[in-house]
């Protein structure tokens, strides 16, 4: 195994990794915050993964772009499951957020396909 340097991105995400391998085995990592943790590490271990396997030049690229799509319909699937379960309500003011969103992209959608772009 080759030592990294510790001005290597991959030290700092190592050192960081460790340091919260660390705190999850003392306990004094908010169990609020291991869902989110989990998220946002399966979320970078798949874009590195698609950034591994799409390589180089226009078509690695059109790789990149055809998995941010796929996770973008995981991700509103999900949601739509948890407001239909109601999981997720009211209380969550980020909904708004996301409505809005919703709607503008649902709208930019709707025109690329119709061709109007």
């Amino acid at each position: 195994m080759t030592r990294l340097d510790q001005h290597d991105p991959m030290f700092a995400i190592r050192a960081t990794l460790q340091a919260i391998d660390a705190r999850v085995q003392r306990g004094s990592f908010p169990e609020a915050g291991l869902a989110d943790l989990k998220s946002a590490l399966d979320d970078a271990r798949l874009r590195v993964y698609a950034a591994l396997s799409a390589g180089p030049g226009a078509q690695g690229e059109g790789v990149l772009f055809r998995f941010r799509l796929r996770r973008a319909v995981e991700i509103c699937t999900n949601v739509l499951r948890d407001l239909e379960g109601e999981t997720l309500g009211e209380h969550q003011r980020e909904l708004l957020e996301l409505r809005d969103t919703a709607q503008r992209l649902a709208e930019r959608i709707s025109s690329l396909v119709r061709g109007d772009a």
